[in-house]
């Protein structure tokens, strides 16, 4: 079973969210433009990213 994760990263606007699953972070990790990750429970992993980003701000 994948794990989920809330992700904000470094976009040419500004900071980006996306949604990744732990099978697609692997080959992520070594990002340089990831700002924060947030490790995502069950209920969350359903929200849609407009959701996410209430419950996890962009930190300043």
């Amino acid at each position: 079973m994948a794990e989920w994760y809330f992700i904000w990263v470094e976009g040419l606007r500004g900071p980006e969210p996306q949604k990744w699953s732990s099978e697609a972070l692997w080959g992520q990790l070594a990002r340089q433009d990831v700002i924060v990750r947030f490790p995502l429970t069950d209920p969350e992993a359903g929200l849609s990213i407009d959701q996410l980003v209430k419950l996890h701000p962009i930190p300043h």
